[in-house]
């Protein structure tokens, strides 16, 4: 192989090399800002005990024993506020923000407990909430991501049964999906020369992997002793293996070694290539909640959550089935193929969380809550990648009564990490020689001032028929 012909195979491991820090909301990244449900977030996501709605199949399976029938409607709009202000040497950049509209993900979900008081059993449709990204194609944050969408989706049964008076067990089981389309820059220039934030020298590749068939489940429990006002519960969520397949494709068409205007001429003979069966496994880690919920005797209850969750656990990323053809200008078409393993940089993260509601009327209840979590990255490795930091959130939501036995929900929340800078990033532009078809670190990119607000919004039908 020539060493013009690497160039093509070079960027297609480089594609590899950026994935194992894709930004996936509440599931690659480490962040948590709250798991689901509209009444889940109006208390801050503190339910892991008193989820009383199909939510519950989420938190923690044995607080559906709080329901009778129970059919619930809901949609929810998540939207990730990010800004970045990059900095380089004294080089000056326009900021950039995320200009995706609010994402929305709808659940639904029946319960009944057949005219028992010791069971009930629970089905429904639960994702984690999720935002969308997207920035400005030849923006100073191009390096990093110029747009993501990550969806994962459980469907399955769930049941809870009260094993004693004073102690109820649940568990669930999902089919669960997993989608994942993400959109980044390479910088192709010879490595003699300083790495630049030239356009010409843009490569824009592309990621579009799925998995229709995975497995979710979850545990959890239920204490209260009899005539207690406190109880207490524990949930446990169990790894989920994702074996995603599709495709990797690189656009060379602005690049100055396919138009032709470099000083080594042509080099690229077509203007983007594609692998269209390539596969990534990666295992989404397990995840803890414990809590303990009050209820006093105005119609008041307040509870108390922690969460952790093992991103450190999760290890490593397999890209799989690399295979890709590649024509070079003048030459013969090369291949590519192997398997790439990497491991993964996450640390595990811990949130805490107070919420509660009270009961107003007959028609009327209102939840609050506030929170705080700590990051699953270090802030030197922070990007529009992983944009992730400590950060702090409140809740508000309530409950209507619109006739008897149909009550509409609503909920709003918001978290923020506060304006901070970051000054010795570990982020940088991938970059690849068109000679040699070596990759190197290119100039680093992460540098800047970050601020981001995530703001959850949404409404639900409850009718217990």
């Amino acid at each position: 192989m020539t060493t013009t012909a690497k160039l093509l195979p070079r960027v297609a491991i480089a594609i590899a090399i950026s994935f194992p820090t894709l930004p996936s909301t509440s599931l690659a990244s480490g962040y948590y800002v709250t798991g689901v449900g509209v009444r889940g977030m109006g208390r801050a996501a503190a339910v892991a005990v008193g989820s009383d709605d199909l939510t519950a199949q989420y938190y923690n399976p044995a607080a559906l024993i709080r329901l009778d029938k129970q059919l619930t409607l809901q949609a929810a709009g998540v939207d990730h506020a990010i800004t970045f202000d990059r900095t380089d040497d004294g080089e000056t950049f326009d900021p950039v923000t995320n200009s995706d509209p609010a994402f929305i993900v709808p659940s639904f979900g029946i319960a009944h407990s057949f005219g028992r008081d010791d069971l009930t059993v629970a089905f429904g449709l639960y994702t984690p909430y999720a935002p969308t990204y997207k920035f400005p194609a030849e923006g100073a944050q191009r390096f990093s991501l110029v747009s993501s969408e990550v969806i994962a989706a459980n469907i399955g049964p769930s049941a809870a049964f009260q094993v004693s008076d004073s102690l109820t067990l649940g568990a669930g089981v999902a089919y669960s999906i997993f989608q994942l389309n993400q959109q980044l820059v390479t910088h192709v220039s010879p490595l003699q020369f300083p790495a630049t934030d030239d356009p010409n020298y843009d490569t824009t590749t592309t990621i579009s992997v799925a998995d229709d068939f995975a497995i979710a489940w979850n545990l959890g429990m239920l204490y209260q002793a009899p005539d207690s006002p406190l109880t207490f519960g524990l949930a446990v969520v169990g790894p989920t293996a994702y074996d995603a397949t599709g495709s990797i494709h690189a656009d060379f068409s602005r690049n100055t070694y396919y138009v032709g205007d470099s000083l080594m001429g042509k080099l690229i003979a077509n203007a983007d290539a594609t692998d269209d069966d390539v596969a990534i496994n990666i295992t989404l880690p397990p995840i803890a909640r414990a809590g303990v919920l009050y209820e006093f005797e105005d119609d008041l209850e307040v509870e108390l959550n922690v969460a952790y969750q093992a991103w450190s656990w999760v290890g490593t990323l397999m890209l799989e089935g690399t295979d890709l053809a590649v024509q070079i200008e003048g030459g013969d078409e090369v291949l590519i193929e192997g398997d790439v393993e990497f491991p993964l940089e996450l640390r595990d993260a811990f949130s805490i969380r107070l919420g509660g509601e009270k009961k107003l009327s007959d028609r009327l209840r209102i939840r609050g809550g506030t929170f705080f979590e700590t990051a699953a990255v270090e802030l030197d490795d922070e990007s529009v990648f992983l944009p992730d930091a400590m950060k702090f959130g409140y809740g508000l939501g309530a409950t209507i009564g619109v006739v008897s036995d149909l009550a509409l929900d609503v909920g709003w929340m918001q978290a923020f990490a506060p304006e901070h800078e970051v000054d010795s990033s570990d982020s940088y532009q991938i970059q690849i020689d068109p000679a040699s078809g070596i990759i190197a670190a290119g100039k680093i990119v992460g540098n800047g001032t970050y601020a981001s607000t995530w703001t959850l919004f949404g409404a639900g039908l409850n009718w217990a028929f």
